[in-house]
């Protein structure tokens, strides 16, 4: 699995500023896809979905508040 590391600029923060940050993605292309955003005030965005279908997302910002952490189940035995 390869990743990749993008730079961007003025992209909206989870607490609302705008400001320049660096994704990493990273997809084995087989159903397993990171998406870890971080940006230059200190919040962060990651999520991964797995080879089942499902999905780990958790956004935090700055100050250390979890704005989102939650495991979606696509697949259910």
């Amino acid at each position: 699995m390869i990743g990749t590391r993008t730079p961007f600029t003025s992209e909206r923060a989870p607490c609302g500023k705008r400001v320049s940050g660096t994704r990493y993605f990273e997809d084995d292309g087989s159903g397993i896809r990171c998406d870890d955003v971080t940006y230059a005030c200190g919040c962060r965005s990651i999520s991964h979905q797995f080879h089942d279908g499902s999905c780990r997302t958790r956004i935090t910002r700055h100050d250390g508040r979890v704005l989102l952490n939650e495991l979606s189940a696509e697949h259910a035995e």
